[in-house]
């Protein structure tokens, strides 16, 4: 059986094809602003476990560019678009302020991307089916931190 992989990724990046030229084009991509994928609602959580089972995903990628919009506003402060994704990138550089206030620019940039995968991959889990999936060895949830400078990708291993 073929291994379909589902990426979750930010449309402002662009890395659809740096993903499918570096791990093959047996890739889907699901896409929202700095990679903060809300699921709660019921109508498109539904529409998420079709796909995932039509497609007959077997890992799920969530993928942040340390290079993203939306990380940059939130890092460096000089532009916000009050989009949902940077409200909650703010929080997660408040929940971890001690962390940030002790980090270079460039390193705090990839400690939000790598709080970024975590914080989705615990909302993933929160959903009963992602989480039954998973945890019945069905589908493998990881991360991947991308820096499009050096077009270099990062393997994160989640330990939830």
């Amino acid at each position: 059986m073929k291994k379909e992989k589902l990426y979750l990724i930010c449309p402002d990046c662009h890395i659809e094809q740096a993903i499918r030229q570096k791990y093959g084009s047996d890739s889907y991509f699901l896409t929202a602003l700095g990679s903060v994928f809300d699921i709660s609602e019921f109508a498109y959580a539904e529409e998420v476990k079709q796909f995932i089972n039509n497609q007959t995903i077997s890992e799920i990628v969530i993928v942040n560019d340390v290079h993203c919009t939306f990380i940059c506003n939130t890092i460096e402060k000089d532009k916000n678009y009050e989009t949902n994704a940077e409200r909650v990138l703010q929080q997660l550089m408040l929940n971890n302020s001690s962390s940030f206030n002790q980090s270079e620019r460039s390193d705090q940039k990839r400690l939000l991307a790598k709080l970024n995968i975590y914080r989705q991959a615990y909302t993933l889990l929160d959903f009963a089916f992602i989480e039954n999936k998973i945890t019945d060895g069905i589908i493998d949830l990881s991360g991947l931190i991308y820096n499009r400078e050096n077009a270099v990708f990062e393997e994160l291993k989640l330990e939830l």
